[in-house]
Order: C-alpha cells, then structure tokens, then sequence
C-alpha cells in the first residue's frame, strides 16, 4: 500500500501552557539541543531558551540525541558528553527545573555495524529504567542493506532499537506494510510531533496518521534545534491525531 497523497535566555522560566493543551506528555525522547555540535545549537543560550519553551509545554525530561554518521556528523560519544556536561552546568546554575539526557541518533550503514560488532560504548537512553533503547535512522530513499543485521546485534546486546521518524522516510511511505515487518522484529517507532503538521511533507503526515491508526508508535519526539520549529509544534499538540497517539499507550512517560 502506497500513500500517493501522501539574545540570551530570560532567567525566569515560562508558565505551562492551560491544562486544556498541556496532555501530560512528561519526556521528549528526540531533540538536538546540544551546544556546540555539528547538527545541535550553535550555544548555550540557544538551548536553554529552548529548554525553557519545553519546560512551558509541560516537559519535564529531554533526551538530547546528536546525530552519528561516518563521513558526515563527526560527532563522538567524548565530544556529546562534553557538551551535555556544559549545558547541564547551566541549567543547574539558572535552577531551570527540567532534567537532560544524552543519547545518539545513529545512523545506519556498515560504521555503525562495525560499532556494535567492537562492543564500542554506545550513547542510549532509558536510564534507570528496565529497558535500554537505541535511536537510529536510515536513509530517506532506501531500506539500508545493513538494516537486518543492526537490529539483530542490537538484541545480542540486550537494547531495544527505535527507528527515528519513520513517517518521513520515502521507502516506508510507498510500502508502509513493511513497518509492521520490522514491528515484528522488535524495533520500536518514534514519531516526530513536526509530521501531525505536515513538515516535511503531507505524505509523512499520512503515513504518521496511518502508524497511530494502525497503534504502530512508541515514542514522540519534537526533533527541536530551532524556535522556528515551535509554532508546528504548538499547533501539532491541538490536533485530533496528536490526543489520539497520547492515548494509545506511549513510552515516552515511562523513563521518567
């Protein structure tokens, strides 16, 4: 089945939104608001300003994922926990009450098989939890030939995989059967909030829809780096879509 239609930061935190939109979603488990690197904010004050209009939408835990892929983002899990060290400094500094936690966005090609076949450290999320996850993404035109053999040393190595906005890559949206496949294998699906508005696309919005139809989600994320983000963000948490991906079970509250 193919969907063809397819300045520096205010020391005073924002108050929450009314109870009326703020729905009780506690955890953003996919937003690149590290200082400093290559795909994350470009300071300090830029996350935290970013932080704090989180905080206004009821967030209390952000999971900070930079992306992982060789040849193009450069970063490591050295030079991430760097700049999450900074950043938590800060904010405990300010008294900003929101709590930060570092993970990756790995990218998944023959470096990252070769990361998980060294027993490498890997940055994942779900501390203190029963559960260790791992966010990975792929390329938007096609399936990864790697894709089959990361999810299976992901297992061996006792971590969930969680496949990052899966509504946006073009292979899934012409074959979206094939996430119930991989929903089989044990990968988990983190949606991104953006895609309830239609960014990037009307075809990852219908594919988004389609997965909280079919109860495919586990995670929801906001893949924030930029206020210019937040009025999509704003208006996807009032859509009819978004109350409905709340109330099917997420994870998201779960690694509180």
């Amino acid at each position: 089945m193919a969907f063809g239609f397819l300045t520096r930061a205010r020391t005073r935190t924002p108050q929450p939104e009314s109870s009326a939109v703020n729905t009780g979603l506690c955890v953003d488990v996919h937003a690149q608001l590290l200082p400093g690197n290559q795909d994350g904010t470009d300071s300090v004050e830029h996350s935290i300003s970013l932080l704090r209009e989180l905080a206004a939408l009821g967030f209390r835990k952000v999971i900070t994922t930079l992306h992982i892929m060789d040849g193009f983002y450069q970063n490591t899990t050295d030079s991430i926990f760097a700049a999450a060290s900074l950043l938590k400094y800060e904010l405990q500094k300010l008294k900003i009450n929101i709590e930060v936690e570092v993970a990756a966005e790995y990218f998944v090609d023959i470096n990252l098989l070769r990361i998980l076949y060294s027993k490498s450290e890997l940055l994942t999320f779900g501390q203190g939890t029963t559960q260790r996850y791992m966010l990975f993404d792929t390329s938007l035109v096609k399936r990864p030939y790697e894709l089959d053999k990361v999810i299976t040393a992901l297992q061996q190595r006792n971590l969930v995989p969680v496949m990052a906005h899966p509504e946006q890559y073009i292979y899934l949206q012409k074959n979206p059967e094939s996430l119930r496949e991989l929903h089989y294998q044990g990968v988990k699906f983190q949606l991104n909030l953006l895609s309830l508005s239609g960014q990037p696309s009307r075809e990852a919005r219908s594919l988004a829809e389609w997965m909280i139809d079919q109860r495919l989600v586990s995670f929801v994320g906001t893949d924030i780096y930029h206020e210019t983000q937040l009025p999509a963000i704003k208006q996807a948490r009032k859509l009819p879509y978004y109350q409905k991906v709340i109330e099917s079970g997420l994870l998201n509250n779960t690694l509180l």
